[in-house]
């Protein structure tokens, strides 16, 4: 709101429905078997990711305008408030 930002309320969840993505969620690990990393798996992969540049045309003008610490700050009271 400081930066006159929308930032929509977040999903209202039932009990359930937690309860069956959580099911879901266990259910999908137990049945995974686990990629094994070693160092040289690692350094590849943030090798890889270190390349990936995402296009600036999706970044909003506002968001151009802050620091990440001007927007961690937002984030943080926005989380704050809502737990009030």
């Amino acid at each position: 709101q400081m930066l006159r930002l929308h930032l929509p309320d977040p999903p209202v969840d039932s009990e359930e429905e937690n309860e069956e993505e959580a099911a879901e969620g266990a259910a999908a690990q137990s049945s995974h078997s686990s990629i094994p990393m070693d160092a040289e798996h690692v350094e590849l992969v943030k090798r890889t990711m270190a390349s990936v540049k995402l296009p600036t045309l999706g970044i909003p003008a506002w968001a151009s305008q802050i620091s990440e610490e001007q927007w961690k700050d937002v984030v943080q009271r926005t989380l704050q408030a809502r737990q009030s």
